[in-house]
C-alpha cells in the first residue's frame, strides 16, 4: 500500500486528491488547521494531522507526526496548501508579503525538507502544486505570482539535486479550478489593502473573485487530482502538468509573445479612484 501526504487537505484540490487517492486504497496522510476540517478528513479514512505553515514549530510538529504515522516511509507527498493574495504591487505590505511568501514558499520547503530526512525515499516522488501565474504575471496578483515563481524554481532545484537519491519532482500549473480558492484570496486581499490607504480601486477586481459564476474553462478540483495519480502511478514522465485550456494557451501566449503578453493582461489594469 502507497503512502502519500496531502497539505491543504480540507477543501478544493487537496480535498479531492485526498478523495481519489483513498479510492485507490492509499495511506492518506492529509494536513489542514481546524478541527472541524481534520474531523471530516479522519471520518473520510484519511489519517488527519494539524499544520499551520505559517508557524516553524507547527509545521516541526506536523512533520513529527506524519513521520510517526507514515512508519517513516512515504511515497508521495502533494505540496498543495497554499493562498492567493491578490493585491497591487504597491499596495502589499511588509507583513502581508512575508505571510504570502512563507505559506507559499518557506512553510512547504521546510516541511519537505524534514520528510526528505526521514521518510522520503528513493523512487518518492515530490509534487507541488503551482499555478499557471508561476509562468505569466497579470495585475492585482503580483504577490501570489512572486510565490509561485519561486515554487517553480524550487522544484526545479529539488529535482536536480535530488536525482541522485532517487527522488522525482514534479509541478502541477493549474489554472481555473471549481475550489473555494477565491474566496480566501478576496479575505485575504481585503485585509492586506485595509492596512494603508490606496490610490487603486479594486471594486471590479474583487467583484470578479467574489463572483459564485466561473471562468469559462474552469474545471473540477478532481481534474487536479487525476494529474497526480497520473504522476504517483507512473503513468506519465513529465515534470511539469498544465491543468485547463486556459493554461495551456496562457503558457503558449506567454512563449510566443515574450514582452507583449502584457497587451493580454489589460483588462486586469488598475483603476484609479476618482
Amino acid at each position: 500500500m502507497k503512502t502519500v501526504v496531502i497539505t491543504g487537505a480540507s477543501t478544493g484540490i487537496g480535498h479531492a486528491t485526498v478523495k481519489t487517492c483513498l479510492a485507490a486504497q492509499y495511506k492518506v496522510i492529509a494536513t489542514a488547521r481546524n478541527e472541524v476540517d481534520l474531523k471530516q478528513l479522519e471520518d473520510m479514512g484519511a489519517i488527519p494531522v494539524e499544520m499551520e505553515l505559517t508557524n516553524q514549530q507547527s509545521v516541526e510538529k506536523a512533520a513529527s507526526a506524519i513521520i510517526g504515522r507514515s512508519g517513516g516511509r512515504i511515497d508521495a507527498l502533494f505540496n498543495n496548501a497554499g493562498y492567493g493574495l491578490q493585491v497591487a504591487m504597491e499596495d502589499v505590505t511588509w507583513d502581508c508579503l512575508e505571510h504570502q511568501l512563507t505559506a507559499n514558499l518557506t512553510g512547504p520547503v521546510m516541511l519537505t525538507n524534514y520528510l526528505l530526512e526521514h521518510a522520503l525515499h528513493p523512487k518518492s516522488k515530490i509534487v507541488f502544486n503551482s499555478s499557471i501565474l508561476g509562468l505569466v504575471v497579470v495585475p492585482f496578483r503580483g504577490p501570489y505570482c512572486i510565490s509561485k515563481y519561486a515554487v517553480e524554481a524550487a522544484a526545479d532545484a529539488y529535482r536536480q539535486e535530488l536525482a541522485s537519491r532517487g527522488v522525482d519532482v514534479f509541478v502541477i500549473e493549474p489554472g481555473p479550478i471549481e475550489a473555494s480558492f477565491r474566496a480566501s484570496a478576496v479575505q485575504m486581499s481585503r485585509a492586506c489593502i485595509g492596512y494603508k490607504q490606496t490610490r487603486l480601486d479594486y471594486t471590479e477586481h474583487f467583484g470578479r473573485l467574489s463572483t459564485s459564476e466561473l471562468t469559462k474553462g474552469t474545471l473540477p478540483a478532481s481534474a487536479v487530482a487525476s494529474v497526480f495519480m497520473d504522476i504517483i502511478e507512473e503513468r506519465t514522465d513529465k515534470k511539469r502538468h498544465l491543468v485547463t485550456r486556459m493554461a495551456k494557451l496562457a503558457a503558449s501566449a506567454k512563449w510566443l509573445l515574450g514582452d507583449k503578453f502584457d497587451l493580454l493582461a489589460k483588462r486586469n489594469q488598475p483603476v484609479l479612484k476618482r
